[in-house]
């Protein structure tokens, strides 16, 4: 599929669909992410990261992450790592929630008519397992997962999305918290609205020029109501 620029600033109602990154835009996860990333390299005798540091690869599959956020990790020790990783993240996973509102928002959403769709470094298991937890599974048209496409900010994921559900690029948003979600949409010829509420700063988000950028959970569901004619919650 080929991409199509991305228009900077487009008109009220311009979305027929809307592809959502999973942590740290519709999840409130990134603390519980970050501090399992904390927890590996701990428990390895690795340099610990500051918190920002680990916020930055989320978003990464998490071998990418790896690479960024621990150069100095053998492959010997790669799974031992990730065997950790998961360690520490399923201990904190049943206090994993949504931001407030967020069903509310995806439920109206699809009862509007807008498609809807994920895109995420998550792993397939994963994703399925919190979309069950929540009962999400059945108001999403399809979802993308790290291990079935390469990984952001590389375009492949969200241009599978396009292609299954025969979407234009000019009527579809990304909406995630991290420089890598705005990179691939743009390479996949795709408008972006960047969170500044999750993993990655302000100015970080600004810098790859994002169609818009907003600072709170409210402020991304008032956008995204106000451009897929999906009234206000009331």
């Amino acid at each position: 599929m080929k991409p199509h620029p991305a228009t900077e600033t487009p008109p009220v109602a311009a979305y027929e669909a809307v592809i959502f990154d999973w942590d740290g835009t519709l999840m409130d996860s990134t603390a519980h992410i970050v501090g399992a990333l904390q927890g590996a390299c701990r428990d390895l005798g690795l340099r610990v990261p500051p918190a920002d540091e680990a916020g930055w690869v989320i978003g990464l599959s998490l071998q990418a992450a790896l690479y960024r956020l621990v150069p100095e990790l053998g492959a010997d020790r790669v799974e031992a790592f990730i065997a950790r990783y998961r360690v520490h993240h399923g201990r904190m996973q049943h206090q994993v929630q949504l931001f407030a509102g967020q069903d509310r928002l995806l439920q109206d959403l699809h009862a509007a008519g807008v498609v809807l769709g994920v895109a995420t470094g998550k792993s397939r298991p994963g994703l399925d397992a919190s979309l069950d937890q929540l009962g999400l599974q059945a108001l999403f048209q399809a979802t993308r997962t790290a291990d079935e496409a390469r990984g952001k900010p590389d375009p492949d994921m969200l241009l599978q999305l396009l292609d299954e559900l025969r979407l234009n690029p000019a009527r579809v948003l990304m909406v995630g918290d991290t420089t890598h979600d705005v990179l691939m949409a743009r390479a996949a010829g795709v408008d972006s609205l960047a969170v500044a509420y999750g993993a990655h700063r302000p100015d970080l988000l600004q810098s790859a020029r994002p169609t818009a950028l907003v600072s709170s959970v409210d402020d991304m569901q008032g956008w995204v109501r106000a451009r897929t004619r999906v009234l206000p919650e009331t």
